[in-house]
């Protein structure tokens, strides 16, 4: 289960950083949709980023 959510996210975060890179460049150009797509995508990182950790993170056994 963790190497899917491990996967899942490390998808996310790829798909999310190619189109941060096409439209970062032109951020001053960006009409008020573009901006909202660009700012979407930094979301998308950031739950990808977020789903990696939790799957790499060590599940606490008891005493």
């Amino acid at each position: 289960m963790k190497y899917l959510i491990n996967t899942i996210g490390i998808v996310i975060v790829i798909i999310s950083l190619i189109n941060l890179w096409k439209h970062i460049g032109e951020i001053g150009k960006l009409s008020e949709y573009g901006k909202g797509f660009v700012f979407g995508n930094i979301l998308l990182l950031i739950i990808g980023l977020t789903t990696i950790y939790f799957g790499l993170k060590k599940k606490k056994t008891g005493p």
